[in-house]
């Protein structure tokens, strides 16, 4: 009986979560501002620099093969306006080298895998 009465005057109060804080959509990583080139999708930035005109070499790693790594740089440029007036491979198929302009501007891009590891480093040169 005591029981009963000591849990009868109990009152609980449950207190409403603050709303939830809305949350922004992730911004993907970009390997070259000037371009807004977005980095390989999945990939991990090991080191990334740029220069004041807007030139930039990064490291990083996918398990993506060369091919498929510079269809992706390569489709989004030519998407965002840029043609390519070369492509060549270097080496034993693990550098490519492409030029690209758009209006009066142009860049040398350069995609290097590092043998058959994952490891790359691209370079955008104006």
């Amino acid at each position: 009986m005591a029981l009963t009465a000591l849990l009868s005057s109990c009152v609980l109060t449950v207190q409403p979560l603050p709303p939830a804080e809305p949350v922004a959509p992730s911004t993907p990583v970009l390997v070259n501002s000037r371009l807004g080139l977005p980095a390989y999708p999945g990939s991990r930035i090991l080191k990334r620099e740029e220069k004041g005109d807007g030139s930039s070499e990064v490291q990083f790693e996918t398990s993506a093969d060369l091919d498929r790594v510079y269809a992706h740089f390569h489709d989004y440029l030519s998407k965002a306006g840029w043609s390519r007036w070369t492509l060549e491979r270097k080496g034993t198929a693990t550098k490519l080298e492409a030029r690209y302009q758009r209006n009066n501007t142009g860049f040398e891009l350069q995609l290097e895998q590092e043998g058959r590891s994952g490891r790359y480093k691209l370079g955008i040169d104006f």
